[in-house]
């Protein structure tokens, strides 16, 4: 017999999606609203179970605002005789438990509380259909793997599902690490996991199949591509079929338009043009697209107009283009341009430009000697304590930590501007004075 679940993980309900430009759409694409149209798509399709795989509330400070939706989505689930299983994960761990305590529904199961593994049924007409083994965050942090304790088998008369948060293949992790090969290793039928928010789906051919179903509403410009609940279809204990809702309505890309051989602002917008308006029609070309498709640009190659792309780029914010009902927006232009001059000759002179061909060489190369050596640890530890210093933290919270290779990428950026000014100052004409 088939069991048919739907199942997400990592909603957040209390966030926003980030670089949303109008307040009606930020509304409209809140995790909230998202998990609403998940429940209505559970009912729509009829599906044995809903399974969430951790923080589906963002902090145990957004108690309130979750309560609600959360609460009325699961009773309409309850309604509908769909029951929903979860796990908490680190941002809802002491959160879940709360929430349980409101809920007067045998159909919400809340999986091992407290960090110890526990299994439940889906019975229907007092058969056994699929089971269900669980694991809970017992605190924000756990830095070992709960699979350690892991005390089950694969029953091989109905699928089982694992449901875990948990991160893969990243053993320093402060969030129950475990790795891939672990988790295939226990003949399970699915692992569905939760912590990361890009989907992703290892298939095996012995062991598990394990899924990160990631955020079902894409929520900053680090969660590109396709997102939405994932609707498996299981039969027996081996064969599984998982297929992506994309249900997300914002998509946030990243593109790279090259910029060889542009000399001229009219140029400039041309290719900029033709790179939003490819993007738009590959999103609507897909099954089921996004209201808007916010885009990080990032401008590669070597032109003449280097040290003017800035400023280019900033008119770039008043952008707007659509194709097939979806908004397109520029959200941020990285310039990561050459300036159009030449290194090899400028490397032999012993003045400032030279000196600086040499340094930029080096940083691209790789090739650190000490001075540069020292340069790059004052820049790293400078961009760390921007990073941590409170004034920012409520920008920064989702970005990666600054770390060597970011100071070397930020090092060679300013010194090809400062290099491109000093051989644009040497090029200019001086006035003449009489």
């Amino acid at each position: 017999m088939t069991v048919r679940i739907l199942v997400t993980g990592d909603l957040h309900i209390g966030r926003r999606p980030s670089h949303v430009p109008e307040v009606e759409l930020a509304e409209r694409t809140s995790p909230a609203r998202m998990w609403e149209a998940i429940v209505s798509c559970a009912i729509t399709e009829r599906v044995d179970a809903v399974m969430l795989s951790g923080d589906i509330v963002d902090h145990d400070n957004r108690f309130y605002e979750a309560t609600g939706p959360l609460e009325r989505g699961i009773l309409r689930l309850a309604e509908a005789d769909i029951p929903t299983y979860a796990v908490a994960g680190n941002h809802d761990w002491d959160v879940f438990p709360r929430i349980l305590n409101l809920l007067e529904t045998p159909q919400f199961h809340f999986l091992g509380q407290g960090g110890h593994w526990e299994e439940t049924h889906l019975e229907r007409d007092g058969k056994r259909l699929l089971r269900i083994v669980g694991w809970s965050f017992p605190a924000r942090h756990v830095r070992q793997s709960p699979l350690l304790e892991f005390p089950y088998n694969a029953d091989p008369n109905i699928p089982t599902v694992g449901l875990l948060h948990a991160d893969v293949d990243a053993p320093t992790s402060e969030y129950a690490p475990v790795r891939l090969p672990e988790l295939q290793s226990h003949n399970l039928s699915l692992w569905v996991l939760g912590h990361i928010h890009k989907p992703e789906y290892w298939s095996s051919e012995t062991g598990a199949h394990v899924l990160y179903p990631g955020s079902p509403q894409a929520l900053s410009p680090n969660e590109t591509g396709v997102h939405g609940p994932w609707l498996i279809e299981l039969e027996g204990s081996r064969s599984v079929l998982c297929r992506q809702l994309p249900m997300s309505l914002i998509r946030y890309e990243q593109r790279e338009v090259d910029l060889s051989g542009i000399d001229t602002p009219e140029a400039f917008d041309t290719r900029v043009n033709e790179a939003v308006f490819a993007a738009l029609k590959n999103v609507v070309a897909s099954d089921r697209s996004p209201e808007l498709l916010s885009l990080r640009i990032r401008f590669v190659g070597t032109t003449p107009l280097y040290g003017r792309i800035d400023s280019l780029a900033r008119q770039l914010s008043d952008l707007k283009r659509s194709h097939g009902g979806v908004q397109a927006q520029i959200d941020q232009c990285t310039n990561l341009t050459r300036p159009a001059i030449d290194l090899d000759e400028l490397i032999r002179r012993n003045d400032p430009a030279g000196l600086l061909a040499r340094t930029l060489i080096a940083l691209e190369q790789n090739k650190i000697n000490p001075s540069l050596n020292t340069l790059l640890s004052d820049t790293a530890t400078c961009l760390t304590n921007l990073h941590v210093h409170p004034t920012y933290l409520a920008l920064v919270d989702h970005d990666p930590v600054p770390d060597r290779e970011m100071a070397r990428e930020i090092l060679i950026r300013q010194v090809q501007r400062l290099l491109e000014a000093i051989c644009r100052q040497h090029a200019e004409p001086e006035e003449s004075t009489l």
